[in-house]
């Protein structure tokens, strides 16, 4: 059976995507769940030296995949660290308490794959809402209802069993 998709196919130049600036961090959204009928979406992070990343958090339903492509990324899974180089992947299930962050002196990149898509427009969010009440990212608990809205719960919002 051949079946034609709906949405067009994508391609870009190197460097290409709309990009943003996050606390430090470009995002290029290379495909967003909105272009893939909501199944996926895949980002490229380039994160400055000594960025201390996002508050540990987990998902109910996103699987989040990582590649490394410059630099050094160290990730925390649960209570286990490891030190992503170039060519390393890591797969984040669902309910895996988890962060990044890049804690060496040079620059880092590294793609992120988002299954299902939806949770890389939480990013555009936090970015319109820094413009307009920049002292809001500075207390993240004041940000729970936009974390629920894209499967995002913070590491003491636990309940037992919920995640790993």
């Amino acid at each position: 059976m051949n079946k034609t998709s709906k949405q067009p196919s994508i391609t870009l130049a190197p460097g290409g995507g709309p990009t943003l600036t996050f606390m430090g961090t470009t995002l290029a959204f290379k495909v967003s769940g909105d272009e893939t009928d909501g199944a996926w979406a895949l980002l490229e992070h380039t994160l400055p030296p000594c960025f201390a990343g996002a508050p540990l958090h987990w998902h109910k339903i996103t699987h989040q995949g990582f590649y490394v492509l410059e630099g050094k990324v160290t990730f925390q899974l649960g209570s286990r660290f490891f030190t992503a180089e170039p060519g390393a992947f890591v797969c984040v299930p669902t309910h895996t308490l988890h962060t990044f962050s890049n804690d060496h002196d040079q620059p880092a990149r590294l793609l992120e794959t988002i299954i299902p898509g939806g949770l890389e427009s939480a990013f555009k969010e936090l970015v319109a809402l820094s413009q307009r009440e920049p002292a809001l990212l500075l207390k993240p608990h004041t940000l729970l209802d936009l974390y629920k809205r894209y499967d995002i719960f913070m590491s003491d919002e636990i309940k037992k069993g919920d995640a790993k």
